[in-house]
């Protein structure tokens, strides 16, 4: 598995934050950490997502060696299941918090 060469912050924080940068990263890792997924199963899981952003976040996640692609699905990595507390960790701050945040339209 070959890892970005681009150069990552040195904080620990920054680094995860640069892997996981962008709206639909975060979101791509999330929907891979209940399963292996096709592209197309990816696609309509993420409302929204364009097929150009989500190609390029597809590609970069692999790059960074976050997730890896077999046989037609999607799937994470071991550095990409080991993002799972982390991303635990955000889903249940943004559930203990989400009355301050009101909806965006």
């Amino acid at each position: 598995m070959a890892i970005s060469r681009k150069r990552f912050p040195e904080c620990p924080i920054e680094r995860t934050l640069s892997v996981l940068s962008g709206r639909w990263k975060a979101m791509v890792v999330w929907r891979l950490l209940e399963a292996p997924r096709r592209y197309r199963d990816l696609e309509a899981l993420l409302d929204g997502v364009t097929q150009r952003v989500l190609t390029q976040a597809l590609r970069e996640l692999k790059e960074d060696g976050v997730i890896l692609k077999s046989n037609g699905y999607w799937s994470l990595t071991e550095s990409g299941e080991n993002l799972a507390t982390a991303m635990r960790g955000m889903f249940d701050w943004g559930t203990a918090h989400a009355a301050a945040f009101p909806s965006r339209q």
